[in-house]
């Protein structure tokens, strides 16, 4: 014994094939504009999409084309320093602690810039929904306290890197001074890297939660359009529109299930 065909199946199908029969004819059901309007929304979506896909495409080859010109002028300078290494040795050990020290300190400020602007939104926040001056107040004095700190944070950083900036720097005369000015260019580009890629990293996130959102946006206009499908198709079926293609859904969804 034959399976009964779906009911939903064929009025799908019904309306799928109406969509393309029935479009700009006389006889064509009002729901034919729903139609329209999901097909319309689907393509806006859809290039949305790809216009966030082609956009991360060009901050990845921007990139890219930036850590080649990166490993290209590092390897000029590592073969000047090569030619001074045990120059540049000495300065690379008495150095050494101070710049990871420096690192520490520029993560540390990072991370305190980020917690301010967190709290100062909190804060915009919390003036909307509260007139009450003691919660406001102790955010705002949770803001101030914060905003110290990392101004002092700060200044530790200029100082380090004042510091740092006086021993990488060769005395006149001194032995080596090619070598170590060559060390010196190499760290400052391993900084500017290192910094680059932090804003490369936030970028190529910031576009990959929007592709996200815009894949949910899509997959709800694909779903949108199905519904426009089916409801063409009812009203097709309940009008029994006179279409050689579409007339012999009819017998066939009369036995549907």
């Amino acid at each position: 014994m034959a399976k009964a065909e779906s009911y939903n199946d064929l009025i799908f199908q019904l309306g799928d094939l109406a969509r393309d029969r029935l479009a700009g004819k006389p006889n064509c059901p009002r729901t034919m504009d729903r139609v329209y309007r999901a097909e319309a929304a689907l393509v806006a979506r859809r290039d949305e999409l790809a216009a966030l896909e082609q956009q991360m495409n060009e901050e990845d080859a921007a990139w890219q084309d930036y850590l080649a010109q990166y490993e290209d002028k590092r390897a000029a300078e590592f073969e000047i320093v090569k030619k001074w290494k045990k120059a540049v040795d000495a300065v690379e050990g008495q150095t050494k602690t101070l710049r990871k020290t420096l690192s520490n300190r520029r993560a540390d400020l990072r991370y305190a810039q980020d917690a301010l602007k967190k709290l100062e939104k909190k804060h915009a926040d919390l003036e909307l929904v509260t007139t009450d001056e003691s919660k406001l107040g102790l955010s705002r004095d949770n803001i101030k306290k914060n905003r110290i700190a990392m101004m002092r944070l700060a200044r530790d950083v200029e100082d380090l890197e004042r510091q740092v900036e006086l021993a990488l720097t060769p005395k006149p005369g001194q032995p080596g001074a090619p070598g170590i000015l060559a060390h010196k260019r190499m760290l400052d580009m391993e900084d500017e890297m290192t910094g680059h890629k932090e804003e490369v990293d936030q970028a190529m996130a910031e576009i990959d939660r929007a592709i996200a959102e815009k894949e949910t946006e899509v997959q709800a206009a694909e779903d949108y359009l199905d519904q426009a499908l089916f409801l063409l198709g009812e009203d097709v079926y309940a009008q029994r529109i006179q279409d050689a293609q579409l007339a012999p859904f009819y017998p066939r969804l009369d036995r549907a299930q």
